[in-house]
């Protein structure tokens, strides 16, 4: 095994239910951390953790993905009748993935922005280090 340095190398362990499992489990993926190291750090540490509403992002997102599946039935059908050019079809799927790519990155920014915040809260928090900076993990 190799000797890897770390800046967290202690190690705690808890045991777990797997209806606490599962509860935890939501919990974390409704938070801005990306898994459940960074959440249990963050809420034993400040004794809690902010949950952001991202449904409205990720309702937008699978009502996108419904037009492009949409999108992708009427172009079968236009080519079936031969009433729709490829530059046509290519610009709508362009527009669709445009939008797609536009609400992604929405969504990862703002969780991306929510754990810089919490990162730097932390920081404030932590006795002996002001003089530190917290490196976002992405």
């Amino acid at each position: 095994m190799k000797n890897i340095k770390r800046l967290r190398y202690i190690e705690k362990k808890v045991r777990l239910t797997k209806e606490e499992d599962e509860y935890i489990r939501k919990k974390v993926e409704q938070s801005p951390f990306n898994n459940f190291q960074n959440f249990a750090r963050i809420m034993l540490i400040t004794g809690e953790a902010k949950i952001v509403d991202y449904s409205e992002l990720k309702k937008l997102n699978g009502q996108i993905n419904r037009l492009g599946n949409n999108i992708n039935q009427i172009v079968k059908l236009a080519h079936y009748f031969d009433e729709i050019s490829n530059e046509d079809i290519q610009e709508i799927k362009q527009n669709v993935n445009y939008m797609k790519a536009l609400v992604e990155a929405a969504l990862k920014e703002d969780k991306r922005e929510e754990r810089k915040n919490w990162q730097n809260g932390l920081h404030k928090t932590l006795p002996g280090a002001q003089n530190e900076t917290f490196k976002s993990t992405e």
